[in-house]
């Protein structure tokens, strides 16, 4: 069995964020687009997103395919008086691909986009003004945080939640009760402890898994482990950003742990050379205790292991609390040069309303609205329960630099990682990750 992912997230994803940025830029200026601060004027501000009509054309990514292709259905069944037509943009094309459009000023009415993307578009002046209608919806407090967080500049929103895509701390329940552990760790140092008793059981198994030589899904594991206890490692507004790894106490702490559990030989040798492409097969083995892994594994494990060899936690943070995960998914935005934008903040909404968010588990993908975390929610997804309440502890790292900071081959975060982990020297990989990092930051910025 091969659980290789297939959406194009933070984790995986090949974004052409700056390659988008470059197209963009100069564009508000001259063909195509408008100012981010265009918003709809005042006459029509009333009736913005209510009984348009005409057409939306609306692109996602093809990755996402499952939601936009059934809920599009339904929504054209039910709404004679707009139509929705879907294009879905190649994965690792749809930044580029929508990029060209606004420069072309044939850009689409709504778009379900990558949301580590976002901030470059919205920064490019390339994308309506949505605060008013953010703040004005009734649920807007239950929205996840960082998804919302990347669709913002200064105070004001260029976007809104659309699908979330999250990780996880996966768990062996099976192997944790032949280990004499009751439950999932909710500290790095009951993690370090819990990976020892597991692969001390002497059956060949393992404490713990990791993708070592995916520069992007050790971002989408670990980072949630900062964010948990209170830190994060590019801080500051976009344009005047600044590392902070030389003096980060729960990074050093992770990366300390995760050297332990690697020289302990606590996780498989082969784990240094998972690149991403059969991340989570080991776990699906039986023999592996825990995995801090994406959610959207569950459903080849449901169809290939036994409930009672996996389970899902929140990824822990240093000293306990709630943990946290990588707020990865899309959000909706609407070009500024869009046609019919009234139309798209009408189908923005009813994808967002409690009916439609409430059929995303079955379609593969966790909602983005917290609140709709009932009992009923509970008993029916129990492994997206999870996931959903930690929604709202979700956070991002707010950057135009994402991609070259932590997903490229070779970059700061993959350097630190490979010296602190398997080389055993954490403070000199801080060191030099502080450095790396803000040169990053400043070439970006610049």
């Amino acid at each position: 069995m091969k659980l290789t992912k297939m959406k194009s997230t933070p984790w995986r994803s090949l974004s052409t964020a700056a390659a988008a940025a470059a197209l963009l830029a100069g564009a508000a200026a001259g063909t195509g687009v408008a100012s981010a601060s265009a918003t709809p004027n005042a006459r029509v501000a009333q009736t913005f997103g209510v009984n348009a009509t005409g057409t939306v054309t609306f692109w996602a990514r093809a990755a996402t395919k499952a939601i936009p292709d059934a809920l599009v259905k339904e929504f054209n069944a039910t709404h004679p008086h707009l139509k929705i037509v879907l294009h879905l943009t190649p994965n690792n094309e749809a930044s580029s691909e929508l990029a060209t459009a606004i420069r072309a000023g044939t850009a689409p009415d709504l778009v379900g986009l990558n949301d580590i993307n976002v901030p470059a578009f919205s920064k490019e002046g390339a994308l309506l003004n949505v605060t008013k209608y953010v703040n004005a919806l009734p649920y807007k407090s239950s929205l996840s945080p960082g998804h919302l967080k990347l669709a913002t500049i200064g105070s004001q929103y260029y976007g809104v939640p659309y699908l979330a895509d999250l990780s996880v701390l996966w768990y062996n329940p099976k192997l944790f009760k032949q280990a004499g552990i009751s439950g999932a760790p909710k500290t790095f140092a009951a993690m370090l402890q819990d990976a020892k008793k597991i692969t001390s059981l002497g059956h060949g198994d393992y404490g713990l898994s990791f993708a070592g030589d995916c520069q992007g899904c050790l971002g989408f594991t670990m980072l949630p482990s900062i964010w948990a206890s209170g830190q994060h490692l590019v801080t500051g507004p976009l344009g005047k950003q600044n590392a902070n790894i030389d003096h980060n106490a729960p990074l050093k702490s992770l990366l300390t742990d995760y050297h332990e559990i690697w020289a302990g030989k606590m996780a498989p040798h082969a784990d240094q050379a998972q690149n991403g492409s059969t991340w989570g097969d080991d776990f699906a083995k039986g023999n592996v205790g825990m995995l801090p892994g994406d959610y959207g594994f569950v459903t080849n494990y449901l169809k290939s292991m036994p409930k009672s060899e996996f389970a899902d936690a929140p990824l822990p943070g240093a000293n306990g609390g709630p943990g946290s995960t990588f707020d990865g998914g899309d959000d909706f935005v609407i070009p500024a040069g869009a046609s019919n934008p009234s139309g798209a903040w009408e189908v923005v909404k009813w994808f967002l309303a409690r009916s439609q968010q409430e059929q995303y588990p079955a379609l593969g993908d966790t909602p983005i609205r917290s609140d709709i975390l009932t009992s009923s929610f509970l008993a029916k997804y129990p492994y997206d329960a999870v996931a959903l309440h930690t929604l709202k502890y979700g956070s991002v790292e707010y950057t135009l630099a994402y991609n070259e900071l932590f997903n490229a081959p070779g970059s700061p975060w993959d350097k630190m990682f490979n010296e602190a982990v398997y080389n055993g020297n954490v403070s000199g990989a801080l060191s030099s990750g502080q450095a790396s990092f803000q040169s990053t930051l400043a070439s970006v910025d610049s």
